[in-house]
């Protein structure tokens, strides 16, 4: 028996809120931590960025995955029939449109808080609801993108390349590391005052470099064969997506040789970076210190990414040709 709609999102929405929470309390506590534990009007903005963030990437891919649930049938979606989306609806609920209004959402939010109650109370009330305001937004806007799907089907290819799709999911982890790690700038601990070639520093970049790295591993570990799917079900992409394995010769190597491998180039790095900023005398943000020093992770996690989303789109191309085979025999029948 086909569940309908309204019965699958029952149960799918427990999963999510947990996922949201999960998300939002590790980026959170990280933030909280490397603002030495306080919380101010400061933070607001900051703070309202990481939400607005962690809703967007909810969202991103949602329509691609409610595209492949439409098409295969295996949820009844009767609750939307004869119902349509208004044309500001459409624009409204764009992922970056929406996340930029849930950015100032947030926003007001936390600054009306913090007129009412002590920093600390406001931030326990922003760890507990605003999870509950992710989801509930994401619920919108998914019933927004589900009765959008019928209209969604393109003619021109949407990316024309895995590198292309990988793009702005690059760009955005890049800011969400730079809110995450921002307060940190303020902390002793890395006020190197152009002592950058000492082995505390060095070892100090190296260690936050690595767990920045290995949080940023987690994202990895959601599979994407159904949104692909979904994207070539609405030829936003083609077969030729992401037609081989860049660097195969590496990719090759067991998982823990790549990593030794990158810690031995991520420490040469490091020294050598603070070796050439002690003699340079230079003097830099530590936003973008740290974005020099991270590069090797960085980049390391991007050809992470396309074998991980390479292998997905294999097999959603899989998927997409056999159903594509049951619908001709269907037809015939």
């Amino acid at each position: 028996m086909i569940p309908d709609y309204l019965r699958f999102i029952r149960f799918q929405d427990r999963m999510i809120l947990l996922f949201i929470y999960l998300v939002t309390w590790i980026l959170l506590g990280f933030y909280w931590k490397n603002a030495n534990f306080a919380f101010s009007r400061d933070d607001v903005w900051i703070v309202s960025g990481i939400f607005a963030l962690v809703f967007h990437n909810f969202i991103f891919d949602l329509k691609a995955y409610w595209a492949y649930k439409c098409v295969v049938k295996n949820i009844d979606l009767s609750f939307f029939k004869n119902k349509t989306n208004k044309k500001m609806e459409i624009v409204m609920f764009k992922p970056l449109v929406a996340a930029a209004i849930s950015f100032f959402i947030f926003g007001a939010l936390s600054s009306t808080l913090l007129l009412l109650a002590s920093p600390g109370i406001v931030l326990i009330i922003l760890a507990l609801f605003v999870p509950l305001m992710i989801w509930g937004m994401f619920a919108i806007v998914r019933n927004s993108y589900v009765k959008q799907v019928a209209i969604s089907f393109v003619d021109k290819v949407r990316w024309k390349s895995l590198s292309r799709y990988m793009l702005p999911t690059m760009l955005l982890s890049i800011l969400m590391n730079l809110l995450v790690i921002g307060p940190l700038r303020h902390s002793q601990q890395f006020d190197f005052s152009g002592a950058y070639f000492t082995l505390e520093a060095i070892i100090t970049m190296c260690v936050m470099c690595a767990i920045v790295f290995a949080i940023s591993l987690l994202s990895l570990l959601i599979s994407k064969r159904y949104v692909f799917l979904g994207h070539l079900f609405l030829n936003e992409i083609d077969l030729n997506f992401s037609p081989t394995i860049p660097w195969r010769s590496f990719y090759e190597k067991p998982h823990w040789l790549q990593l030794v491998m990158l810690l031995i180039v991520e420490s040469i790095w490091v020294t050598v970076v603070a070796l050439l900023f002690t003699l340079a005398e230079w003097q830099f943000w530590f936003e973008i210190y740290f974005l020099i020093c991270y590069l090797p992770f960085f980049i390391y996690y991007i050809m992470r990414c396309y074998w991980k989303w390479h292998n997905d789109f294999i097999m959603s191309c899989d998927m997409y040709i056999r159903w594509g085979e049951i619908s001709k025999q269907t037809r015939l029948w």
